[in-house]
């Protein structure tokens, strides 16, 4: 039982620090921390889902790759809009 709740919890929370990291490296040259990259991981995420949304993207069983693409996609998309809205 712990074992699942450890896997449940543990690979969405590297996941979103890993997309985080790699849409601040590519606006901005650098990773910003672990907590920072997690917040834009989960809401790159959503951002992510939406746009596939809005193109008519099915993602859900898509495959972990193409769900990754898109929450890169959506975090960029949160990173430039932070940039536009408070720079």
């Amino acid at each position: 039982m712990l074992e699942h709740i450890a896997e449940f919890t543990t690979w969405p929370i590297l996941t979103g620090i890993i997309v985080g990291y790699i849409a601040n490296r590519i606006m901005s040259g650098e990773g910003k921390g672990c907590c920072i990259n997690l917040i834009v991981g989960i809401v790159g995420s959503y951002v992510g889902a939406f746009i596939g949304s809005l193109f008519n993207v099915q993602l859900l069983g898509a495959g972990y790759v193409k769900n990754f693409i898109f929450c890169v996609i959506g975090s960029v998309v949160v990173l430039w809009l932070w940039k536009k809205l408070f720079d």
